[in-house]
């Protein structure tokens, strides 16, 4: 659950909480303890690239040829096209949210500091922003990961319902959290809350989902 630390927010950075202001904001260079945010992030990056990575590439399994020899084939030949886009979804999420807690982690909290430069320009300013652009990565690799999980899994199974739920879930918060960011509303920490618990359900599913064995496209 080192994707979920922003639960700690309330105890460790009393000003951001669990509702006011950005979650991640609570990585910025300028707020107490974002070491501890920042650590927590890379490390559930590297442990999803790690994963996705295993998923994608390792050598299980092999066939027969004709010349009655064996032959190692990796996951990447024994997944269906769906599950393979599920686990290549992670990689860009995990990558990005590598990014996200490192190269281009926050200065300062804009959400909370009127005089933080770095999310006040314009929208185009505000959209070509490196922390953006890897959150927004980050975003879209877990959303796509969902969807093609769920496009893998055997109609009327538990893996169905469970992909189903969270497939609803992230199309939801992400689109009011784009709503709220948009008119610059003041609930905007719920729904990114929302979002990241939502991924958070996900990565848990994900690793389950690796346990088993590779499927192809229902």
């Amino acid at each position: 659950m080192l994707y979920s630390s922003w639960l700690l927010g309330p105890w460790l950075n009393p000003r951001l909480g669990l509702a006011h202001g950005l979650a991640s904001d609570l990585a910025a260079t300028d707020q107490p303890y974002h070491h501890l945010f920042r650590a927590a992030d890379l490390a559930a990056g590297s442990l999803a690239l790690l994963g996705s990575g295993r998923m994608l590439l390792s050598g299980r399994g092999s066939r027969r040829l004709l010349s009655g020899r064996r032959s190692r084939r990796s996951r990447w030949h024994r997944l269906g096209r769906a599950e393979r886009a599920a686990w290549l979804g992670a990689g860009v999420f995990a990558v990005a949210t590598i990014f996200d807690a490192s190269l281009t982690a926050l200065s300062c909290a804009p959400s909370i500091d009127p005089g933080c430069p770095e999310l006040s320009g314009d929208l185009v300013d505000v959209a070509l922003d490196p922390h953006t652009l890897t959150s927004v990565f980050a975003a879209l690799g877990g959303i796509a990961s969902i969807v093609s999980f769920w496009l893998s899994a055997r109609p009327g199974s538990a893996d169905r319902t469970w992909t189903a739920g969270l497939s609803v879930g992230s199309v939801v918060v992400n689109a009011g959290l784009l709503v709220e960011l948009i008119r610059e509303g003041r609930h905007e920490g719920l729904w990114q809350r929302a979002e990241l618990a939502n991924l958070a359900a996900w990565l848990v599913y994900a690793a389950f989902r690796s346990l088993q064995p590779p499927r192809r496209s229902a």
